[in-house]
């Protein structure tokens, strides 16, 4: 097989790793192999296997440090490892090498026949623009909470922040069906709001439920927001399972966008030498099973994400990614309302401003804080 046909059969899957002189080389047959056949070289007595299955290092590029040796390796993989499906991709991507510290994965490049076996957001950036007519602006969203409140008191906030002007209004990741909040009571009251403040602004703010649960409560869940006509739905793949939110988002007869909560993730980004780069994890990843919007934490605010981390996140998710529509970065986590002309400046109009706390403390009128926040996007466009 020439060159050029190995490339199109192979998963790229590229590492920054940091070991000690000279071990370079063995850590990357060693991982190579660990992700694919789990046992030493010597052991492969087929060459078939050896051929058609094991990892091949592909090149290895040192980079500057002064006291220890941190390479970049890429390892090609033969696309059918993968089976074409999620959860063996985890495990070829992230599996037994999760143990291990000081490998960390920068980049992955997929051949066509492993891609176009996912749609990836059926949505997308501008058609979420459409749903909710905003073409101009970035769109402003806040989530309802705090956990402990009555279907009848979620629904009045989201009352009052469609008043006020928000464009979509979600259930905190948090709020799942409790008995003192059950699922169904709170999508109809909240839908009820929704089509309350439509009717007094002629402009229907989308309504994104939590759907988590257990796997029979999250189906349930599904066909329950698809009857009552929600806007969207709030996933967090990595407590619900990241096929699970791919079963979702690509089923016939679900045509509602789906927004995606980062909970869990943190663990692959605890460490900046080890784990999964943001931007592959809640950027493209989170993109192939089909996120429209990436809630991610914003810079400065309590989580640890800086500028350029936020960048990649962005890019990934609004970038040219194979034939898949473009995603909403959503930033999050701590952001202020006096900020927002700078988070605008730095991101540029195409994002979902999330918040939530800032605007719960800026009034206890909810509807005039949420018109707040909406005068200060404005403004913060005209400059």
């Amino acid at each position: 097989m020439d060159e050029h046909g190995r490339k199109e059969k192979v998963i790229t899957i590229t590492y920054a790793i940091t070991s000690s002189s000279g071990e370079i080389g063995k850590i990357a047959e060693e991982i190579a192999l660990e992700q694919t056949v789990e046992v030493p070289a010597e052991v492969i007595g087929d060459d078939r296997v050896r051929e058609e299955i094991v990892g091949k290092v592909v090149s290895i590029h040192r980079t500057d440090s002064e006291t220890e040796e941190r390479c970049i390796v890429e390892i090609a993989y033969p696309v059918i490892v993968s089976n074409y499906e999620i959860p063996q991709f985890l495990n070829l991507l992230y599996g037994n090498i999760s143990f291990k510290r000081g490998i960390r994965i920068v980049d992955m490049h997929f051949p066509p026949e492993f891609i176009r076996t996912f749609r990836g957001p059926k949505v997308g950036l501008e058609g979420m623009r459409r749903l909710i007519g905003v073409f101009d602006r970035p769109l402003v969203s806040t989530a309802l909470k705090p956990m402990g409140r009555s279907p009848e008191e979620l629904a009045e906030m989201c009352y009052q922040f469609a008043l006020g002007g928000i464009d979509i209004i979600k259930d905190d990741h948090s709020l799942v069906d409790f008995p003192f909040c059950r699922f169904e009571e709170r999508v109809t009251e909240c839908m009820k709001a929704i089509e309350r403040a439509e009717a007094k602004t002629g402009k229907r703010a989308l309504y994104f439920p939590n759907i988590t649960g257990r796997f029979e409560r999250i189906m349930n869940n599904v066909e329950y927001a698809m009857e009552k006509n929600v806007g969207g739905l709030l996933v967090s793949p990595f407590v619900m399972g990241l096929d699970c939110v791919r079963h979702i988002a690509e089923r016939d007869g679900i045509d509602k966008p789906v927004m995606s909560h980062p909970s869990l993730t943190g663990i692959f980004f605890a460490d900046s030498e080890t784990g999964i780069a943001p931007g592959l994890l809640l950027g493209k990843l989170f993109r192939l099973i089909g996120i429209d919007c990436s809630v991610f934490p914003n810079f400065g605010g309590r989580f640890s994400f800086d500028r350029p981390t936020c960048l990649s996140i962005a890019g990934a998710l609004r970038e040219e990614f194979y034939h898949m529509r473009s995603a909403f970065p959503t930033p999050a986590g701590g952001m202020r309302l006096e900020n927002i002309a700078e988070i605008l400046h730095f991101y540029g109009k195409d994002i979902i401003l999330l918040i939530g706390g800032a605007l719960y403390l800026k009034s206890r009128d909810l509807q005039e804080g949420a018109r707040y926040f909406c005068e200060r996007v404005s403004a913060a466009c005209r400059q």
